[in-house]
This record gives C-alpha cells, structure tokens and sequence, in this order.
C-alpha cells in the first residue's frame, strides 16, 4: 500500500532535512576552526574532539600553538599520543616542551659538574672515601657529647618534623611481608628506609641515624622474613645521586640495621641491586664496582664481574639459574648460582647510557624479557633463560629520553604475556610486549602515577583474580593500582605517601608573620607549606631551587626554576610567574628585550641551581648571581608580555666565567654587598646600591681562601665587619670568618672531635639575639657553635643523618630544608638567658655550672664559654652569666 504524505508533512520533512543539513555544514565549520584556532584547552569539547578525532601532527601544532617539529619530538621524547599533547594542561605542556628541548635536570652534562663543583676540592677530586669518613666523625660527634645534649639552645625533642607528608620523593624500593601485606618497606635514595604496617596508609621512618640513608635497594630472605638487606648509593648516573655506604642487614624484621663490614670499602658505595636465590642460601648483589656474591649472609663476598653491573635477579624455580644487565647494552647470565656469568647476545652494544633491566616471567622462567635504553625504549625477549635475545618492539618511546636514569619492567606472575614497562610513564602489554598501552600520565599526579619509575612489586598472593594489586615506586613516591589490568590514565590510581617524608629541597624561606614557608625541591617543584604537614601545595611544578619570602608582606613569595628563573607569587604561594623576562609566547619559551631580562637565565648560563636573595633591608631588591650579578629595583612590577621587573648587571663575570655562587645583603647596611663563585672567588662592595658598584677581591687576603664552591656567605646583623664565608669540597677548613671585613681570616671549622666533619657545610646562620651562636647545615646533619666556631657540637635527636641544604629563621625558630627528610623546625632558647638546666630562670645553679669548670681544662665544655676569649672558662664568662641572675626564660 502506499503512503500519501501530506503537504504540511513534506514541508515538515524539508525543514528538518534543512537544519540537519545546516547543523551539519555548522558542525562540520565548527570543527574545522576548532582544528586550526589556537585557544586554551581542557574544555569538556576538547576532551571529546581530542580523544576521538584522529588529528594530524599539523592539526596538533595549530591547536596549541606549537612549531610542527615540536609535535614529533614530544612523541618521541616523552611517549605522549598527539591525543594527550592536544590535551594537556597548558602549564604542563609548557612542562613537556621544556622536557624535550633540555636535557632531564639530573642528568649527565652540565648538571652533573654543578653537583660535583660542590664536593670537589681545589683539585677537582672528590675522594670515594670523603661521606664515609664524614658520618663516622658525626657518630663520634654524638657518642662525645652524649652527657650534654642541648647545644645552641636546641634541648632534646625540639626538632619537629613539617612535612611535606603528602609530597614523597624519588623511591627505588619497595618489599611487602609475604605473610603479612599490610607491613611494607620503602627505600628511599636520601631518606632511609621507610615501614608502613597498614599497606602504605601511612609511613614513618625506621632510623633517623642510619649511617647511610640513600637507600637504593631492599630485599627479604625468602626463607625467613625477619632478615633484610638494604642496599645503598644510587648508581644511575643522576647528577643528584647520593653516595651510599654499602649494605646493611636487619635480621628483626627490618627495625634494627647494621652495616655489613664486609661492604665499607668503595667497591660498594653504589649498590643498585640485591638478589636472593629461591631458598635463601646466596645473596648476589649489582653494584658500580661489578656482581658480587654472598652465601654466609653478607659476612663475605666474592667479586664475579669487573663490569658496572644494574640489575640481578634469580630464576624464581631453580637456584642455579640468574639473570644480570648493566650499562652499554650489556645483559649476562649463570647457570651456577651466580659463581660464573657468560654474556647474552642480541642486545647490541650501546653507549654508557644504554641502561639494560631484565625480569623472569615467574610462571615461564625460560622466558625473559629486557627493557632496553635504545631508540626511547626497546623490549626484548629470550626464550632460553636470558641466553640470547631478539626485537620484541620499538617505537612507543615509553622510556622518553632517560631510561638510563628510570627503567624498570615487571611480568606478570600469573601470565607471561602481561608485563609493564617504566620509565617517565608507565605502559602496560598483554600480548608479550608486542604492543603496548601507557596507563599513567605524570602531568595528572596524584590522580595518575608521578613521573619516573623505579620499581613495580605485587602484592603477597597476587592471583590475577582475586588479588590484581600491584604497587609503584617512583620520584613522587608510593602508588597503589588496585586492578593492574584496568589501572588507565587517571582511573585506578591511590597515591600512598602520607607522612612518607624523603622530599628533597634545595632552598626555602618562610614569612614569620603568617608562617607560610616555601621551598624548591627536585622533581616536585617549589611547594608551600601553610602550617600542615599533610596539606602541602604546589607553587611552581618542575625542579625548585632556592626561596625569598618578602617579611613586610605575607603574600609574595619568590622561588626559581633551573638556571635563574626566578618566579613570584603574589598570593602567598598559590600561583607564580617568572619575572626574570622569560616567558611561553604559545610555541617556545623566548625572553624580553633589556631591560626586562637576566641575560644568564635567558642563555642558561647561571648555575644549574642559581643563588638569588631579597635585600634583607627593603623587600623591593632581589639580587640574583648567574656570570653577572643582577639587581632589580623593582621585584612587584606586573608582567604585561612586553615589560615587567627591570634588571641590570652590577658585576661583570669574572676571568673564566666562574658563576657566582653565594649572595649576602648586610642588614642594616644594603650598600655593603658580597658575593662568592663556584671557583673560591668572594667579592664585597660598599656601594652596592649604586648604578655601577666597584668591587674588591677579599679571598685572596691572609691566609687565603679555599679555592673551592662558595656555598654560603652570612653577615652578622650586629657587625658588618664580621662576615662567614663557607665552602664544598670534603675538606678540613669549610668555614672561615673575618672581623674586618674581609682584610684577614680565620679557620672557624674547629678541630678534632669538637670540630666540623670534612664536609661542605651548605648553609650558615647566626643567632637572632647571640652572635656567638652559629649552626651550619653540613652534607651531613646540622651543627651548633656556641663560641663563633672555636668548638661544634652536633644537636641530638635531630634531624637526621641527611644534607641540609638550607637553614633560616621563623622569629626563633631555626627551620632546616633537607635534601631527603623534608623541613624540620627547632625551637631555640636565647643564649642571653643562660638558662643552662632549663628550669625557667638564671640561677644560682647557672653560675655554678659555670664556675666548676673555671680554668679547668678536663671540665671544658663549649656551652658554658659564652664570652671571648673562646676556648677557656675563666672570671669573663662567670661574671656574664651572674649579670643575668633572675632573669626569666
């Protein structure tokens, strides 16, 4: 039968067939200037249009504003889809671009020599022995001065942790209890091993005091849970890699650890990997130095291999059987029990950069896989137990640009086709590596998993089924996948470092008045701290360096990304902006034209961590060291893309372009200005406001400076003629002190026992109200004089056995910035009080400890000469202390 529709119908019909046409055409128009505009992304459309479109590397580069070469190269170095380059954030793909334009901040090359600068001597040695002999004077330090425990006014229990406890660090290690899963370790590569007993909820530190806390390894007998070993020294290359002390051995469960004997010499200062055979009878452990293997539980060991070695693990079914890999494409294997090792073949010779890891798929030994640093990531595999090995896949870039620093696989123990691979992101294959699926986006952390990999570890009675658990260490810490088989993007993942303290910074700087503190830190940006432990925000993300706080005004803050670029935040730290005339113009970052510039940040010529200060007497002068030292007069000035702050030179780089590396205002006193350079070199004026200041070399005045990295100048509020002046290197003379001004100078490192470790002392500051009172942070803990430098103590109890790169006053609170256990804060008790039993008041008990050591050399202690001449007790210092009778404290 056929159907008469009527006329009202038909004109319904082409008036509908009319607007499905135009909304076609709009939409079609719509995506067509969506495709070729350049506008913000992150819209709810560009989630859809970016996810389901299949956009050209041209289309890419319109849409973000990027030069067409830029999108490959973003493919390339950092594995990203040209779905997720459309998509990111625009604060991470300036992130991104700046990731694949330089080189990973730690890496080899100029980084490298800005790290060593700091520990080398006038030679340019650093002695494989210098940390070693630093930590044992520092637990001599605190066995001599076990009868005194208060020094500088920091009595027993005052340093108190701040955080972040929310932030992490990098992470190497992780073991879980086989028999119970809610106990895990974590080891971290400054900050010691770590224990959760409720499956990584929370965390809290095994030993402060370990003698070496840059854990890079940890394993468990398998045949008694109660013996552990860590092993320690980060050898991957990483600039920022921190020298270890060989292995230590818990047999409690992992509370108590002692170094093994064995292990002190340098051979083992870089363990990268432990492995045990299946019934826990030898121990094989991967070091700088070569394979080394155990069967008396590390009391012995004998050497296998000369070759820097990364990586060892055995067949999980047979002892005789193991795997090892290394460096330049190098991969071996035994079929003794790790006595002899042959090398594999397929894998071809790389560079020194040519990091090999390797894994048993549990469930088919036989077979073997290798992620290889070659071509951004390559997966190989051997059929023959790690024998020979073939192409399995290339061309995902799932190792970025650095897999010689982040390189990790995992097989699957239920199903050897299903591994994952990590380097800055994570990946995952179900068909034995032929293809592969990224299941994390580093720029969505802590939604998704933090960028750089360094360990997968399952957890206990992992099934496929039942239990999909798997956990993840990485630069940001602990993450948790519940179902490691969905676990995609931002869906899936558990962030696990609450109260797990291993930040590592490099500077900060607080505001008294609201005690917000910010700090730089590497890999996790300049973070700000607002009286938290566990609420810890980003400020600026990347690398962080050091801090400014403005004290006339709680909301700017001033921090710096690599090479002085310096930002500032005008919101008490929520957000920051570069003022030192860089800026994204939407393709590259580009500079301002004078005088809106710091010519060294422009051309990356400042130090890879580059010192700036706020004049300490008007918080409207920054000062900042690249080659050229650069003030501006005008720090709050709005940026408009053309201008913003100005800034000139007001010393020339010296002869062979030593950077500056310290900076010092004196309060009260802004023209008197000094500054120190990577090579020795320390600098003053007295008219360093003036347009062009004149400058005099000081170093060079009896007995002379070292000529080695000045770390930090200090000038006493009370006496601009007294000016500290401290150095790097592992060295017996690392503080020196003028009362001149710099026409003579004296050692103020102390000697023997009541001296300074031979160790770069990295900060100094005096105290507020006693200029006899100065504390250092040292490569290795913190250290108080109470006599200007003639004898250090070393406070006890805190904050731990870790470099403290930065020190600073909160009103009387000394605050400490560690590179490995985040910031600490101790309250300090005024020498002026003289309070010495700390009962609340100056009283006759004081002056009686002061006086029964009068002129009596056996009774010497440094906390009761509080007045010159140092270095006896005599009538001056009693009578001092008689003249604050009653006073209360």
């Amino acid at each position: 039968m056929m159907t008469v529709f009527s006329s009202r119908r038909q004109r319904q019909l082409r008036l509908m067939s009319g607007a499905i046409a135009i909304l076609l055409t709009g939409t079609i128009v719509f995506v067509w200037v969506w495709l070729n505009t350049s506008f913000p992304a992150n819209s709810t459309l560009d989630t859809i249009l970016c996810q389901h479109l299949p956009l050209t590397d041209r289309q890419v580069a319109v849409r973000r504003n990027l030069p067409a070469s830029f999108v490959p190269e973003l493919r390339a170095a950092l594995g990203l889809s040209n779905a997720e380059i459309c998509l990111l954030p625009d604060d991470k793909l300036t992130q991104a671009v700046y990731k694949t334009d330089h080189p990973k901040p730690d890496s080899p090359g100029e980084a490298v020599t800005f790290r060593r600068l700091q520990l080398q001597d006038e030679n340019g040695f650093v002695p494989a022995d210098g940390l070693a002999r630093a930590g044992e004077h520092v637990r001599q330090m605190r066995i001599g001065d076990g009868a005194d425990p208060d020094s500088g006014g920091i009595s027993r229990g005052s340093w108190i942790w701040l955080g972040p406890g929310n932030i992490g660090g990098r992470v190497r290690a992780i073991v879980i209890s086989p028999s119970n899963s809610a106990l895990m370790w974590a080891g971290s590569v400054s900050g010691g091993i770590w224990r959760s007993t409720n499956g990584g909820v929370s965390w809290g530190p095994v030993d402060d005091f370990m003698a070496n806390l840059a854990v890079s390894t940890l394993v468990m007998s398998p045949s008694n849970s109660s013996i552990m070993y860590a092993g320690t020294g980060e050898g991957f290359y990483n600039a920022d890699r921190i020298q270890g002390a060989g292995v230590f051995k818990s047999t409690d469960g992992g509370t108590i650890w002692s170094q093994l004997g064995s292990t002190t010499s340098a051979d083992w200062y870089y363990v990268n990997r432990l492995a045990f055979a299946p019934n826990g009878n030898i121990l094989v452990a991967a070091t700088s130095s070569g394979l080394w293997r155990s069967t008396d539980g590390g009391a012995t060991w004998s050497r296998r291999t000369t070759t820097r070695a990364l990586d060892v693990n055995f067949n999980p079914a047979d002892n005789s059987k193991a795997i090892a890999s290394g460096s330049e494409g190098s991969a071996w294997y035994s079929n003794d029990g790790g006595v002899n090792w042959t090398a594999a073949t397929g894998i071809p010779v790389l560079d020194w950069l040519g990091r090999v890891e390797v894994a048993y798929a549990p469930n088919n030994p036989a077979l073997v896989y290798a992620s290889v640093n070659r071509n951004s990531g390559e997966i190989w595999s051997s059929t023959n137990g790690g024998q020979t090995y073939a192409l399995v896949n290339t061309g995902n870039s799932y190792l970025g640009g650095q897999g010689w620093y982040d390189n990790i696989i995992w097989v699957d123990p239920t199903n050897a086709n299903t591994l994952i691979v990590g380097g800055i992101d994570l990946w995952r294959s179900t068909n034995g590596g032929s293809s592969l699926t990224k299941i994390s986006q580093w720029w969505s952390a802590p939604s998704s998993a933090h960028a750089d990999h360094h360990a997968i570890v399952e957890s206990p009675g992992f099934n496929g089924g039942t239990n999909k658990i798997v956990f993840f260490g990485n630069d940001g810490g602990v993450y948790r996948a519940d179902n490691v088989y969905t676990v995609l993007g931002t869906t899936g993942w558990q962030e696990l470092n609450n109260n797990l303290g291993i930040t590592q910074f490099y500077g900060a700087a607080g505001n008294p008045t609201s005690g917000v503190i910010v700090g730089g830190t590497q890999d996790n940006g300049t973070l700000r701290f607002n009286g938290n432990t566990e609420t810890w925000s980003t400020m600026y993300g990347g690398d962080g360096g050091f801090s400014a706080a403005d004290p006339s005004d709680p909301n700017y803050f001033y921090g710096e990304y690599v090479y002085a670029w310096v930002h500032r935040s005008s919101d008490a730290g929520s957000t920051s902006e570069f003022i030192s005339g860089i800026y994204w113009d939407g393709s590259q970052w580009t500079c301002l034209s004078a005088p809106y510039r710091i010519d060294d940040a422009c051309n990356r010529t400042a130090n890879f961590i580059a010192p700036f200060i706020l004049d300490p007497n008007t918080p409207n002068r920054l000062l900042v060291g690249g080659r050229s030292l650069w003030r501006s007069n005008d720090p709050k000035t709005a940026n408009t893309g053309t201008t913003g702050p100005s800034w000139a030179s007001i010393k020339a780089p010296i002869s062979g372009d030593y950077n500056i590396s310290a900076i010092a205002v004196a309060p009260g006193n802004s023209d008197i200005v000094w500054v120190g350079h990577n090579n020795g070199n320390v600098y003053k004026t007295a008219n360093g406001t003036a347009a062009s200041p004149t400058w005099t070399q000081v170093d060079t005045n009896a007995p002379g400076l070292p000529n080695r990295y000045v770390m930090r100048i200090t000038i006493d509020r009370n006496s601009a003629n007294t000016v500290y002046v401290t150095f790097g290197g592992f060295s017996p003379d690392n503080v020196w002190r003028t009362t001149d001004a710099g026409s003579s100078w004296s050692d103020r490192t102390g000697s023997g026992s009541s001296g300074l470790p031979d160790a770069p002392v990295r900060s100094l500051v005096i105290h507020p109200s006693n200029s006899n009172w100065l504390y250092v942070g040292a490569e290795v803990s913190v250290f108080v004089s109470e006599n200007a430098g003639v004898n250090w103590t070393v406070p006890h109890e805190g904050p731990a056995n870790v470099s403290v790169d930065e020190l600073f006053w909160m009103n009387t609170a000394l605050v400490a910035a560690t590179h490995g256990r985040g910031l600490y804060r101790a309250e300090t008790v005024g020498q002026a009080c003289y309070d010495f039993d700390h009962n609340g008041q100056v009283d006759a008990l004081d002056i009686t400890a002061v006086a029964s050591r009068w002129r009596n050399a056996a009774l010497y202690n440094p906390t009761y000469d509080v007045a010159a001449p140092f270095g006896v007790i005599d009538i001056i210092d009693i009578v001092t202390v008689s003249a604050h009778w009653g006073l209360s404290c």
